[in-house]
């Protein structure tokens, strides 16, 4: 099959799959993925899942797609500088941490929905629902590591909000490309569809996506994961050698 008849019968396919979720999305949304799977090699450089729908529609309706990967523990750090170098003088450890958020719309949240929902369905990345931290701390003390957390995760690209994302058509089909970063971490990530009303929210559905690592890169994280001990050793050591032997070969040289 030539590019031309290919491009043809994708556009076909998808054509015939909108169709069909327009009947069955009477009532309902319904919604799917082109592909459900994401391996990463060591040459992984991203990937973009196409996510597609139907919702049965009015007049000013709104779709908000939330994709939240793995929880688990991030250390943020505070630095100062002392005699000329910056040293980290103050760390924090946040527990049940989302290691990727996103959230995408078809116009801005605060249009869409209140402060309680957004609260509730967690429509922003200042009201994420995280577990406990490491030390006991007040109110203000909190907040301001609650903000460096924010700003480290948006700097890596983990946490991102994109409104007026969302493609609508005539109140029924909706579609939106996901960007997932080269750094995105691997496991199973949920993708949540939410179909909002005059501030609303009327119907839900859910979908996942796979991460998982493939080849060498897949070994060494295993072997990282399961003897982490042995593999730091194993690391030092390498290094050591490594500037060993440079320096036998530049002194050659």
């Amino acid at each position: 099959m030539n590019y031309v008849y290919k491009k043809l019968f994708l556009k076909t396919l998808f054509l015939f799959v909108f169709l069909n979720l327009e009947v069955l999305a009477k009532e309902n949304i319904v919604a799917d993925l082109s592909e459900n799977t994401v391996e990463i090699s060591t040459t992984f450089s991203g990937a973009e899942i196409l996510l597609f729908g139907a919702y049965d529609g009015k007049k000013n309706d709104d779709i908000i797609v939330i994709v939240s990967g793995p929880k688990g523990k991030i250390k943020v750090e505070k630095r100062e500088k002392k005699f000329g170098i910056w040293i980290t003088s103050k760390s924090l450890i946040f527990d049940k941490v989302p290691k990727y958020y996103y959230i995408a719309s078809n116009r801005k949240i605060d249009q869409i929905a209140n402060i309680d929902e957004i609260k509730d369905k967690s429509l922003s990345l200042n009201y994420l629902k995280l577990g406990k931290v490491n030390k006991k701390l007040d109110i203000k003390e909190f907040n301001s590591w609650r903000v460096s957390l924010t700003r480290n995760m948006i700097r890596k690209n983990f946490w991102r909000v994109e409104e007026n994302s969302i493609v609508l058509n005539k109140n029924t089909l909706f579609r939106k490309t996901l960007a997932l970063p080269s750094n995105i971490t691997t496991g199973l990530f949920m993708v949540k569809i939410l179909h909002f009303r005059n501030g609303i929210l009327i119907s839900e559905e859910e979908s996942k996506i796979n991460i998982t690592k493939t080849g060498i890169s897949a070994n060494i994280y295993k072997i990282a994961e399961e003897y982490s001990t042995l593999y730091g050793i194993f690391a030092v050591v390498l290094a050591v050698f490594i500037g060993w032997f440079s320096n036998i070969v530049f002194r050659k040289v």
